[in-house]
């Protein structure tokens, strides 16, 4: 048997080896068992308890209901509409916080059977409705079982709410009262309460210490114990085990210490290629967009100078002469001026692209998106598949002015406009709206097309991504428009509930902030 075995494997000593490391395990095992079964019996305890609660509070806040705003309410005023009568709305949100006052109720929330939320403590989740099927304690409730769930910390309630601390979300039949109150008559509703928590973590720390401090003590008994055993045995092999030990802990060490070194490498050769490829695929657009420019801008230009000259010559020739025309020519100075508008256009969408290679800072001025807006509808109705979609127009009466770019805007309207139109079938719809807020507007864009699949929605704003077929998209519009509302301290989102569903985008762009000066 060679040396080193000898010296990790003691053949008088084995016996005690083993049972050191049994002990060991055996211990870890309890602790662990003991940690985690204390913690849940508690946390199990006080649920029970906080259900208990729920169920003794939601049984008076029932009666209170009752006897003071729905029995009273009915023989005055025939019906309950808590949407409209603002009267009975505040009548009932007294009796509710009354009760409330200096429990630990965060949150409270009344349901019809239907699930739509007639009265809450939160005043912008009224009129919210969980459709069936999305919340199953609610579906139980009002089906007369009560139920109930724990929301920790950092997850999201039933209301798409963040949670900030722990709370108990508990769903309870809400009855008629027969008999002055005292007898249950049929179910009109669900009540839901939302109780802090908190405690549950602070008894869950505290089980948990008990835990430890009973197995650490055991521990530090048994380890005593064997310590002196092996107190003989360790002094033993200590002059032969040292030498081996230290040798054993260097060569760790070293290992460590060059793998360390090895991972910090592969990192930054990882982040090193990835920047390379990124540089690459703009230098490669750089190139291919210099390329078009170049050979686009040209004849674009042309394309404008023969326009202008043809303005030129119409506003040139006499009135006299002009009445002698026909009225198909009427048109021609609207049509060349926008064969113009549309050339320059194209010619600041084409240095738009270098922005994938290169920073171009934007002409901030004050605009008016609603001129903007019938800006881009006038070039968009033109087009032949225009003609075959119902746009809508829904702009705010209040004045809607910005600081922006007014040809980046355009071409951002443009943008989703010709995306409606093609994603649009030929009896679909095209809604544009705006809405002023205190500090910004909102401009949506709505179409009943094809829709997008929720797999792509977080990728629609990625530069090269297209769901259009092979030839017909480049992928760099949406990502253009992302850009734009960037660098104008906006945002853009996009919704669609799946194929076939149509799809929304949203602006949302701060407003031009108005100083009034005293002269």
């Amino acid at each position: 048997m060679p040396k080193f075995q000898k010296i990790l494997h003691p053949e008088k000593f084995n016996l005690i080896l083993y049972y050191t490391i049994t002990s060991f395990v055996v211990i870890t095992l309890l602790s662990l068992a003991v940690g985690w079964i204390f913690p849940r019996m508690e946390s199990q305890e006080l649920m029970k308890r906080s259900e208990e609660y729920a169920r003794y509070f939601i049984t008076h806040l029932n009666y209170e209901i009752y006897k003071d705003f729905l029995h009273p309410t009915l023989k005055l005023d025939k019906y309950v509409d808590l949407e409209k009568n603002h009267k009975q709305f505040r009548k009932l949100d007294k009796i509710v916080r009354e009760n409330l006052y200096g429990l630990n109720i965060k949150k409270l929330y009344l349901y019809d059977l239907e699930g739509h939320i007639i009265y809450s403590t939160v005043p912008e989740h009224i009129g919210f409705t969980l459709d069936q099927g999305n919340n199953k304690n609610l579906d139980s409730a009002i089906h007369g079982i009560h139920a109930s769930a724990l929301r920790l910390a950092g997850a999201t309630d039933s209301k798409g709410s963040h949670v900030v601390e722990t709370l108990l979300e508990s769903y309870y039949p809400f009855y008629e009262l027969e008999e002055n109150g005292y007898k249950k008559g049929r179910q009109v509703g669900v009540l839901e309460i939302y109780q802090d928590m908190s405690g549950l973590k602070k008894q869950m720390i505290k089980a948990r210490k008990k835990a430890i401090i009973m197995t650490s003590s055991a521990m530090g008994v048994l380890f005593l114990i064997l310590f002196l055993i092996v107190l003989k045995a360790a002094r033993i092999i200590h002059a032969r085990a040292k030498q081996l030990i230290d040798a054993r802990n260097t060569l760790e060490q070293k290992v460590e210490e060059r793998t360390f070194e090895i991972r910090e490498a592969y990192k930054k050769l990882q982040d090193t290629q990835r920047k390379l490829i990124q540089s690459e695929k703009l230098a490669s657009i750089g190139t291919l967009v210099t390329g078009l420019a170049h050979e686009i801008n040209n004849p674009l230009a042309s394309v404008a100078s023969c326009a202008e000259g043809l303005i030129e010559r119409f506003i040139a020739i006499p009135n006299r002469n002009r009445q002698n025309l026909s009225g198909d020519f009427e048109v021609f100075p609207e049509y060349l001026k926008i064969i113009c508008d549309e050339t320059y256009r194209c010619k600041s969408i084409i240095s738009n692209l270098l922005n994938f290679s290169r920073h171009s800072e934007p002409k901030f001025e004050k605009i008016n998106v609603h001129r903007i807006i019938h800006e881009a509808l006038s070039i968009v109705q033109h087009q032949p598949q225009s003609k075959c979609q119902k746009i809508q127009l829904h702009l705010s009466e209040e004045p809607c002015n910005i600081i922006g770019d007014p040809q980046q805007l355009k071409q951002v309207f443009l943008n989703l406009l010709i995306n409606s139109l093609h994603a649009t079938e030929e009896s679909g719809s095209i809604f544009i709206s705006t809405c002023r807020k205190q500090t910004f507007i909102q401009i949506t864009f709505k179409d009943s097309g094809m829709g997008i699949k929720r797999e792509h929605l977080d990728k629609i704003f990625d530069p090269f991504f297209t769901t259009k077929p092979t030839g017909k998209g480049t992928g760099l519009g949406l990502a253009i428009c992302y850009g734009i509302i960037d660098v104008h301290n906006g945002r853009i989102e996009v919704f669609s509930e799946g194929p076939g569903k149509g799809a929304t985008f949203t602006i949302v762009l701060p407003l031009a902030i108005e100083v009034e000066i005293n002269s």
